[in-house]
């Protein structure tokens, strides 16, 4: 579950904010040249579900905290 959660990362709003890429690892419909993860390799036309919520939802609480630790 590494690759769905990133940072924490600085926030102008926030101070720091944890990322989620709730697609697999550059697996991106956009090749944004801007993008902390780098090129995308994988260019999607069909919509499809990556990872369930339960999963994201388990990888948010992990990072939390390891990010308090």
């Amino acid at each position: 579950m590494e690759s769905i959660i990133f940072g924490p990362v600085p926030s102008r709003r926030l101070g720091r904010s944890l990322g989620i890429n709730h697609i697999p690892p550059k697996t991106c419909t956009y090749s944004c040249v801007y993008c902390q993860l780098g090129n995308t390799i994988t260019m999607p036309v069909k919509r499809e579900n990556f990872y369930q919520a339960e999963d994201i939802a388990q990888a948010v609480k992990e990072k939390v905290k390891q990010v308090k630790a």
